[in-house]
């Protein structure tokens, strides 16, 4: 037996089984915190050679059973893998983290099991070529994220009250979101007669065609903007996320931010360029207009908070705005760029939320106006902040530099000039609020202790520290040398605009 013929499988049943495993381990925490860094460091790996698979030999597809497009059909193409090996590294470096950052009871009964979830159904979002498995997956992530948001970490500071209505407020919106997805999947098949994502594409461009197209199919492609955008939390859809990410522990915080919230994205590049291409056009309108707005209302609202972590949540907030601006301009380049931007995001703000961690570990609190001159007494903390801080903010050699750069020559070329203006005076609140709380939080004089307490003495352990520190080195490669992501990019983008080698792949091709 090839293992490397089952890789697709592979990276989501092992966590799967893992999470039951867990469950069982935790009278040994000890064999169950090293057993799962091993495991999830054996997914990173798998993920990886799976990638390269797929560059080297095309698309693979795995078929779960014998009832080929009628089944659980996973397709691993540059994009699907990609996004893995993007969320299997950052899951593995917030596990680390997680092992000296979470509460021990909590850590050793319910959050390895639910973790493992969580990276179950990540994986099984970017390898399904069946939309309702994507429901499916989508409901393991959000009943799994619950419960790690509600997770306690070590001298939390966040109340437990304020977790459970977070958490309400989350569960409520993407059941709604759940039940609408459910509507749109089961009025595709009652149009369409299939679920497998390669044989709608086929049926609907014959539709298409033929000027067969029913006008409820363009409603089911909005009401995926509805579905995609509740997962991305784009305007309208991002209440809820301010509220989640400051209040979940930070390795949680740093997969919603860093992973999670690409879902939506992954989710609209998936569906509308392979199954609704015969409506883009339209739909990109809806998109660029949508994600103007959100990169607006984010950048305001993280300017007026004095809360690290929730000025870090807006912020997320408006950086997938850019990430949707660049899919609603639907050139070649702007979706490369969009997908550099997005992996950029997901590196520099996952380590930003970390770093808050810390932070917040030494400080004692969120509040940015209760800290100050901490660049003495947290050196690395204030150099790991200003890393992301520089990135998100789009400034040289940093990664998130490039995203911006080829994100805006994407839409000058593509003449969106409009777009482009209101995305680079975005980008200047961006560049204040960053470096607003670097500022509050490590410049100046130290704060008054009689007043707020000293901050802790206590130093960092290196399953915190090492993580953020990959994850600042990683946003530096990415700004000095970017040509690997971009060429990835570059290659990923044109295949979502020619889908027809994935449907050959998937109907024609050879199908285990």
């Amino acid at each position: 037996m090839n293992i490397q013929e089952h890789l697709p499988i592979l990276v989501i049943a092992i966590p799967i089984l893992m999470s039951a495993l867990m469950i069982m381990l935790r009278s040994r925490p000890t064999f169950q915190k090293t057993l799962n860094i091993i495991v999830s460091a054996l997914i990173l790996i798998m993920s990886v050679i799976l990638l390269l698979q797929v560059w080297n030999s095309g698309i693979q597809v795995y078929e779960v059973g014998e009832w080929g497009k009628y089944g659980i059909m996973l397709v691993a193409d540059l994009l699907g893998s990609g996004m893995v090996v993007l969320s299997s590294g950052i899951s593995l470096l917030a596990l680390i983290y997680s092992l000296d950052y979470i509460e021990g009871k909590s850590l050793n009964t319910t959050y390895h099991s639910l973790f493992n979830l969580l990276v179950a159904g990540l994986n099984g979002t970017f390898l399904t070529g069946d939309i309702f498995n994507m429901f499916v997956f989508f409901e393991i992530l959000l009943l799994s994220s619950c419960g790690l948001v509600v997770a306690s970490e070590n001298g939390g500071v966040t109340k437990v009250s304020d977790k459970m209505e977070a958490t309400f407020k989350y569960l409520i919106l993407n059941i709604i979101g759940s039940m609408l997805m459910l509507v749109a999947v089961a009025s595709l098949y009652a149009t369409v007669g299939t679920l497998n994502m390669a044989d709608l594409s086929v049926k609907i461009s014959a539709l298409s065609q033929a000027g067969t197209m029913p006008w409820h199919i363009y409603f089911i492609a909005l009401l995926f903007i509805i579905v995609f955008g509740n997962k991305a939390a784009i305007f309208p859809l991002h209440y809820w996320l301010p509220d989640v990410h400051p209040t979940a522990p930070s390795p949680i915080s740093a997969m919603l931010s860093g992973v999670m919230i690409k879902v939506g994205a992954y989710g609209i590049l998936r569906i509308y360029f392979l199954v609704f291409k015969d409506a883009l056009f339209l739909l990109q309108p809806i998109i660029i207009l949508l994600a103007l707005i959100t990169i607006a209302i984010g950048a305001i609202a993280a300017v007026g908070q004095k809360d690290v972590k929730r000025l870090l949540a807006y912020s997320s907030v408006s950086q997938i705005g850019y990430v949707f601006l660049g899919i609603g301009m639907g050139t070649a380049y702007a979706l490369a760029a969009s997908l550099v931007y997005l992996v950029n995001h997901a590196i520099a703000k996952s380590m930003l939320f970390l770093t808050s961690g810390g932070i917040i570990h030494h400080a004692g609190t969120r509040d940015m106006h209760q800290m100050g001159g901490m660049v003495k007494s947290a050196p690395l903390m204030s150099s790991m902040f200003l890393i992301g801080a520089m990135s998100i903010a789009g400034l040289p050699p940093l990664g998130g530099f490039i995203a911006k750069f080829v994100l805006f020559d994407a839409a000058i070329l593509g003449e969106y000039y409009l777009p482009v203006l209101i995305g680079f005076a975005f980008a200047v609140f961006t560049i204040f609020y960053m470096f607003r709380a670097w500022l509050l939080m490590f410049w100046g004089e130290v704060r008054d202790s009689e007043k707020y307490g000293p901050y802790s003495s206590h130093g960092l352990s290196p399953m915190i520290t090492v993580p953020i520190i990959i994850l600042a080195a990683a946003v530096l490669v990415l700004g000095v040398y970017s040509e690997p992501l971009i060429a990835l990019s570059s290659e990923i983008a044109n295949q979502l605009l020619d889908p027809q080698p994935y449907i050959n792949a998937v109907l024609g091709g050879s199908v285990r």
